[in-house]
């Protein structure tokens, strides 16, 4: 990984067994996070879906070192066939830091669509719920909307994961509904 200090990080992904927590440190320590951000979008799905894993506990380690990449992170998700853990990365960074205002309507969008879509990841459409509603917190029409999209979901053919978020989601709206009333 590493000599003297230093980190290549062009090659530390051909290794399988890194330890994620300890490189996500060592990339803080060094400050290389936007050499990993550089690799967290690259084209190959393999390194990118590595580099966006190592980025997420950048992000639970230091949030305000990833703030930066906020605009970068959220306009890849326009790029099509994207690997879901690189999906799922870029939305658990999302669950707990805001997403930019002038990016919100399409990240709603997007989340949307991650939830609607039965063969999506389930942890990429339960990480989309938790975004969903915190974008929506402000808004008690897309607090309604929301609750439609999570309501009309087939939870027949639902897995426990998604019943159980969709569920938590649903009352959290509920919850909040009744205090906007007040």
């Amino acid at each position: 990984m590493s000599s003297k200090g230093h980190i290549d990080l062009n090659t530390v992904f051909e290794n399988r067994n890194f330890n994620v927590v300890e490189l996500a440190q060592s990339i803080l320590h060094h400050h290389m996070e936007d050499k990993l951000l550089v690799l967290a979008l690259d084209n190959d799905q393999g390194i990118s879906n590595k580099a966006m894993w190592v980025l997420n506990h950048c992000a639970d380690i230091d949030a305000d070192r990833i703030k930066p990449f906020h605009l970068k992170l959220i306009n890849h998700l326009k790029n099509k066939n994207l690997h879901s853990g690189v999906i799922r990365s870029v939305l658990r960074i999302f669950q707990t830091q805001n997403v930019p205002k002038k990016l919100e309507t399409f990240m709603l969008d997007k989340c949307f669509d991650y939830i609607k879509n039965p063969r999506e990841a389930i942890a990429v459409r339960a990480f989309a719920m938790t975004v969903a509603f915190n974008i929506s917190k402000p808004y008690p029409e897309l607090l309604h909307e929301l609750s439609m999209v999570l309501s009309n979901l087939n939870y027949a053919q639902e897995s426990a994961g998604i019943k159980n978020r969709a569920s938590h989601t649903l009352k959290d709206i509920t919850k909040l509904n009744a205090k906007i009333k007040k």
